[in-house]
């Protein structure tokens, strides 16, 4: 299964430092929920593992990612993934486009659109699930990049060597579920009150 995914976010912090965390494939990774860096191969790239809990199933995927395309200038790059399940017949493919823009008073703006294709397991989710799921890892993302910049700025205003990033929280589908269904059920009776 295909889908496309677009999503924006801003980060409090400067275009060039953003855009410099999102390049770094091993200072990044740990911003991502439930990805690690396990090795750096030798014509470029980089063995990662994404852990990911669906509810009752956890699935880990292994594979190689690798930035493909890189304009420092227009502070543009293009990442690719490949992977497949650590236990079972699922693949995932992804391609993620990024642009990273001034959003203004020291901010950035960050467009990360993402090309997916999925086999196995997690195709059987749906796309609802399986694009809500996305947005969720996206915003635990943000966060974390926006944590990392802050603490690295931090050190460096004090002379030090940068923290290690900020790792994120990985989204339940559950709890995602839920708030669909909430979501939903608010819709239907009542509209959007809390």
């Amino acid at each position: 299964m295909g889908i496309v995914i677009e999503n924006e976010f801003t980060v409090a912090a400067t275009p060039e430092d953003t855009y410099a965390l999102m390049t770094d494939v091993e200072r990044v990774a740990p911003c991502i929920p439930g990805a690690a860096i396990t090795g750096k191969r030798d014509a470029g790239g980089y063995d990662a593992t994404v852990t990911l809990k669906m509810g009752p199933m956890s699935l880990t995927y292994k594979g190689l990612i690798e930035i493909v395309e890189q304009d420092d200038a227009a502070r543009t790059a293009v990442m690719r993934a490949k992977a497949t399940e650590a236990r079972g017949q699922g693949t995932v493919q992804a391609t993620l486009s990024m642009e990273i823009g001034d959003a203004g008073n020291g901010s950035s703006n960050v467009k990360v659109g993402s090309d997916i294709f999925v086999t196995g397991r997690v195709a059987q989710m749906g796309r609802g699930i399986m694009t809500d799921v996305a947005g969720k890892m996206i915003g635990e993302m943000a966060k974390a990049m926006e944590a990392t910049l802050l603490a690295g700025a931090e050190a460096k205003a004090r002379g030090e060597a940068p923290p290690p990033s900020v790792a994120a929280e990985a989204p339940s589908a559950v709890g995602i579920a839920a708030d669909i269904t909430k979501s939903k059920l608010k819709g239907l009776f009542g509209g959007n009150k809390d």
